[in-house]
């Protein structure tokens, strides 16, 4: 068999290979796609209308200036509300049962748990999915190279939601108190910028809430992407062996 007959039976294995894992988590989407919008909604899109009608309604002379206060307020309270809430549904829960049966019995039962699901992911993939070692190896070593690329995709786009939010912070700011807003290039042309900021505490908070809770969405699916790498890995080792 030559080179390039090779590269492409190798390629159509890995096409192969993302299609079963596509498959596999098409009933999963359905709650990923729910968690990233709660996300979007509880930590960008509610603070943000509820401090533009804040700041309309005190420029327009319904609300008294005095309530700007709450407008920051506003953007620290629902992330922390919905923080609260995702660990309490994904660790407080299961802390009684930590104290019954102890914090290692309790990790060793979700490794149980792990165990018994990559058992099952496995014995598909061998029934759908008839690779040899050295194919298995090739889409083994893709795949890893994919989840590289979408780790790094995740930090870019954390580093972008925090640009973009800033800049959405110092525009209601400017909303408020048009005078105030004056940007001044002093000492440093670099670091200027965020000398002249709003040094607001509460809202270095609540951008660093999002931040984070940006990240761990997109680390939670990079996360639940690589079980299917330690599967194929393990495959690959009985293939070896046998």
């Amino acid at each position: 068999m030559d080179t390039f007959t090779q590269l492409k039976s190798d390629s159509d294995c890995y096409h192969a290979f993302i299609e079963f894992v596509r498959m596999d988590i098409q009933g999963e989407r359905r709650l990923v796609n729910r968690r990233m919008i709660s996300v979007f909604l509880w930590c960008f899109l509610l603070p943000t209308f509820f401090s533009l009608a804040i700041l309309i309604m005190i420029k327009a002379g319904i609300l008294p200036r005095s309530v700007r206060s709450v407008a920051d307020w506003l953007i620290l309270i629902f992330p922390v509300v919905y923080s609260v809430y995702f660990l309490s549904s994904q660790v407080l829960i299961d802390i009684p049962s930590a104290f019954k049966r102890g914090a290692i019995a309790t990790a060793l039962g979700q490794s149980l748990k792990e165990s018994q699901w990559r058992k099952q992911v496995c014995e598909n993939m061998k029934k759908d999915l008839t690779f040899s070692a050295p194919q298995w190896k090739w889409t083994i070593a893709s795949y890893r190279m994919d989840l590289d690329r979408l780790q790094n995709r995740n930090r870019y786009l954390t580093a972008l939601g925090g640009a973009m939010f800033f800049l959405i912070i110092q525009g209601l700011d400017s909303i408020a108190n048009p005078e105030e807003q004056k940007v001044a290039w002093v000492k440093d042309a670099v670091f200027g910028w965020i000398e002249a900021s709003n040094q607001d505490f509460s809202q270095w908070i609540a951008l660093g809430l999002f931040l984070l809770l940006l990240y761990l969405s997109g680390s939670q699916t990079v996360h639940y992407l690589q079980r299917y790498l330690c599967c194929a890995e393990l495959i690959h080792i009985q293939k070896e062996r046998s």
